[in-house]
C-alpha cells in the first residue's frame, strides 16, 4: 500500500501534482512511492531522538511565580501542534494539571489519552520543592496534595519521570537527604515511574557532582536531572564532570541556551526571562549534549525555554523555533543536521504568524562560546531556608507556599 498522500507531499516537497485529478494523483502516488519511502526513512533517521517540550516551552503566555501558571491554550491544540512540529514528549506542570482537572472537568486518564492520541509518547511531570524536609514540617505538609497529584498523574498517564529539586536552597544533612530521596523514589516506583533530582544553583547539597551522587545514587529509579542553564551557572560543575557520569546516574536532561553576561538583572530574573533556544546564546550547548552522550545518556531531551520574548510568540512560532533549535544540537551532521555548528537562523523580526519579536540578544552580551565549564556566578544566590514563599533561585517550577509557615532551617 502506498504512503498516504499527505505523507508523500511532505516527504517529496510537494512534487505530486495537486490538479491532476484522481487518476493522475493515484499514478503520481505510485510513481513517487519509492522516493517517498526513502525520504521518510531519512527523516526518521534525522529525528530519531526523543525531543520533549518541557512545560514552559509549550505553555504560552504564563506568569512563572507572579501570576497564572496554567496554560491559556487548550491541551488538544498544544499536543497536536507539538506532534506536527516533531516533538515526541511533553512536560506537564502541576498547576496546569490541576486546572485541567478542576476547571475543565478532565480526568488524569483522559489527559494522558489526549496526549497519546496526538502521537506524544513521553510524559514528564513536575515539580516538588519541599520533599526533602522532615515529614512533620508544615511546608512539606502543604505540598502533600501536589505530591499525591503528581504520583496519581504518573500512574494514570504512564509518565516516564517526575521532576523535583531544592529551589529554596534548604541545607539538609546527607543521611537525611538520602532517606527522603529514597522515600519519594519508593513512592514513584509504586506507580512505575522515575524521579529526576534537578541540580540547581541555590542547592547547598548539590554543589558538586560527587556531593549530590552521595545521596541520589542508591535508588534504581532515581537520578540526576541536568539542565544546560543551571550547569552553566554553577562554577563547581563542569562538562567534564557531566561526561564522567554513568548512564544510570542521569534520569533526564534539558537543553537551553543563554548568555554568560546578560547585562541586566540577577539570577532569578535571568532564569525566568532570559533563557534562549539552543543556538541563540553563547552557551556551549553542543558541548553539553556531547558530555551527556559521553556519559551514556540516551533518554529524552527536554527543552526548558523561559523568556519574555518567547512567551510573546504564537504557538506554531514558539514550538517550531524550539524544535529547530533542539535539532541543531541533537542531530549529527551525517544525519542531515548541523551538529550545532550551523546557524539556526535569525531570532528576531516576524515569527511567521504575524507576531513581531524583538532582537533577543541583550545589549553588550558576548557572542563567544564558553569552553564548556560554567563561568557565571549567580547573583544573590541564597542558601538559607526561606519562609516558605517561592523566592528561591533556580528553575521557575516551584510551588509557592501560601500559608506563611515558619522560617526555621529544617531538622536534619
Amino acid at each position: 500500500m502506498p504512503p498516504k498522500r499527505r505523507d508523500v507531499l511532505k516527504a517529496t516537497g510537494g512534487t505530486v501534482a495537486l490538479g491532476a485529478g484522481a487518476a493522475g494523483v493515484n499514478g503520481a502516488l505510485e510513481e513517487d512511492t519509492d522516493r517517498a519511502q526513502e525520504v521518510l526513512q531519512q527523516q526518521q533517521q534525522q529525528t530519531d531522538v526523543d525531543v520533549l517540550a518541557s512545560y514552559w516551552a509549550h505553555a504560552g503566555d504564563v506568569k512563572p511565580f507572579t501570576g497564572r501558571q496554567w496554560s491559556p491554550w487548550d491541551l488538544e491544540d498544544r499536543v497536536e501542534m507539538l506532534a506536527a512540529v516533531g516533538f515526541t514528549g511533553i512536560g506537564l506542570f502541576h498547576d496546569d494539571i490541576k486546572h485541567m482537572v478542576e476547571e475543565e472537568g478532565r480526568t488524569l486518564e483522559g489527559i494522558g489519552e489526549t496526549i497519546r492520541a496526538a502521537g506524544i509518547d513521553t510524559i514528564e511531570l513536575e515539580f516538588l520543592v519541599n520533599w526533602l524536609l522532615p515529614e512533620y514540617d508544615p511546608r512539606r505538609e502543604d505540598e502533600q496534595e501536589t505530591r499525591q497529584l503528581l504520583l496519581d498523574a504518573a500512574d494514570a498517564m504512564d509518565a516516564r519521570h517526575i521532576k523535583i529539586g531544592n529551589i529554596n536552597g534548604y541545607p539538609v544533612g546527607t543521611d537525611a537527604l538520602a532517606n527522603r530521596f529514597a522515600e519519594i523514589c519508593d513512592e514513584a516506583a509504586a506507580v512505575d515511574t522515575q524521579v529526576g533530582m534537578e541540580i540547581l544553583p541555590p542547592d547547598p547539597n548539590a554543589e558538586t557532582i560527587d556531593e549530590v551522587l552521595e545521596w541520589v545514587s542508591p535508588p534504581e529509579n532515581g537520578g540526576l536531572f541536568l539542565d544546560t542553564w543551571h550547569v552553566n551557572t554553577i562554577e563547581t560543575i563542569s562538562y567534564d564532570d557531566i561526561a564522567s557520569l554513568q548512564p544510570e546516574d542521569i534520569t533526564a536532561v534539558e537543553i537551553d541556551d543563554g548568555f554568560t553576561d546578560t547585562g541586566r538583572g540577577g539570577f532569578v530574573e535571568n532564569t525566568v526571562n532570559m533563557r534562549r533556544v539552543p543556538g541563540y546564546g553563547d552557551f556551549d550547548v553542543q558541548g553539553f549534549v556531547d558530555a551527556c552522550r559521553e556519559a551514556g545518556y540516551s533518554g529524552p531531551w527536554g527543552n526548558e525555554i523561559l523568556s519574555e520574548e518567547y512567551r510573546r510568540r504564537g504557538m506554531e512560532s514558539a514550538y517550531t523555533h524550539t524544535y529547530e533549535g533542539a535539532q541543531s544540537v541533537l542531530v549529527d551532521e551525517a544525519d542531515g543536521g548541523d551538529g550545532g555548528d550551523g546557524e539556526p537562523g535569525d531570532d528576531d523580526g516576524d515569527d511567521g504568524d504575524g507576531t513581531a519579536t524583538p532582537d533577543g540578544t541583550p545589549e553588550g552580551a558576548p557572542t563567544g562560546s564558553p569552553n564548556g565549564t560554567a563561568t557565571g556566578t549567580p547573583n544573590g544566590t541564597a542558601t538559607g531556608a526561606p519562609n516558605g514563599t517561592e523566592t528561591g533561585t533556580g528553575t521557575p517550577t516551584g510551588t509557592p507556599n501560601d500559608t506563611g509557615t515558619p522560617t526555621g532551617t529544617p531538622d536534619t
